[in-house]
């Protein structure tokens, strides 16, 4: 299964990580950094098409676009040893931001998009009753969840238990 990400700096972060793009969508005759899109696109070899504006938008969902829909592989989450093994191949202490019942796509994207800035080692959500990533968070977090771990677990309490690492 696929899913979408959308906008100019998303896209470009996801073309800079080594996320897995099964393609990019751009707008006909879109210009700016949307050609720089298009040459990282090419120059990794990743199928290109292009479309008006009215598909994309149906294709986007209602969202801002910007003139550029990548598809790409889901999202691989993290295991709670990957991110505290981060902290331990830098020799810091373990800084993980811990989100229970956060349900806003959008508050999701901008808490990984600040913990990337802040140094965090990584993000920890629960499976259930909690948002998950999606291509709203992607596009929130400007691109942030391509660098920022994300685990998810089925029960907090005990993940949060003092663990030696």
């Amino acid at each position: 299964m696929s899913e979408k990400i959308i906008g100019r700096n998303a896209v470009t972060e996801a073309l800079n990580s080594d996320r897995e793009i099964e393609k990019i969508i751009l707008a006909k005759g879109a210009e700016g950094s949307i050609k720089k899109i298009e040459g990282k696109a090419k120059a990794k070899k990743i199928p290109l098409y292009y479309s008006d504006k009215s598909r994309m938008d149906r294709d986007a969902d209602g969202g801002n676009h910007q003139g550029v829909i990548a598809v790409v592989s889901d999202y691989e989450y993290a295991t709670v040893e990957e991110i505290l093994n981060v902290a331990k191949q830098r020799g810091e202490d373990p800084f993980v931001i811990l989100l229970d019942g956060l349900e806003d796509p959008h508050n999701l994207g901008a808490i990984m998009r600040t913990a990337e800035c802040a140094g965090a080692h990584g993000v920890i959500i629960p499976k259930r009753r909690s948002v998950s990533i999606t291509e709203t968070v992607a596009k929130t977090s400007a691109g942030a969840v391509e660098y920022m771990p994300c685990a998810r677990v089925t029960n907090m309490p005990r993940t949060i238990e003092p663990v030696s690492y």
